[in-house]
């Protein structure tokens, strides 16, 4: 998954966004095409909205953060209280019916230390 993601991705369950990520593993290579347009609405790498960041090297950040691949990683929902794992740089978006439990809480296990608190005691819809 690339930090661009974050600029078209919402809680699957109550539609809000942004989503708040968290990255627990990245690499850094060279972008895999030159990208001429960055994001919209939401810069996640900079943390802001795009109309409130008036940012001269805006533009510069964008190919470093093209240049990044996020490979395991937690979105949670700001409003529904909801989570969502990233692994293998894929992100796992499933409605609550269709996740798989002992999949998701063995991610929870794995970074438990590193997580919100809020996404590993009181998360939707698994915790531990």
């Amino acid at each position: 998954m690339r930090y661009r993601l974050m600029d078209i991705l919402a809680c699957p369950i109550c539609k809000a966004f942004p989503l708040e990520l968290l990255v627990l593993e990245a690499s850094k290579g060279e972008p895999k095409r030159r990208e001429k347009v960055g994001c919209e609405l939401y810069c996640v790498y900079n943390g802001g909205m795009i109309g409130e960041l008036r940012r001269p090297d805006l533009v510069r950040d964008c190919e470093v953060c093209f240049s990044y691949e996020l490979r395991e990683a937690s979105l949670s929902c700001p409003n529904c209280g909801r989570w969502y794992p990233v692994m293998d740089s894929i992100p796992h978006m499933l409605p609550d019916e269709l996740r798989k439990e002992s999949e998701d809480l063995r991610f929870l296990e794995r970074y438990k230390d590193r997580l919100p608190e809020k996404v590993v005691r009181r998360g939707l819809p698994f915790h531990l």
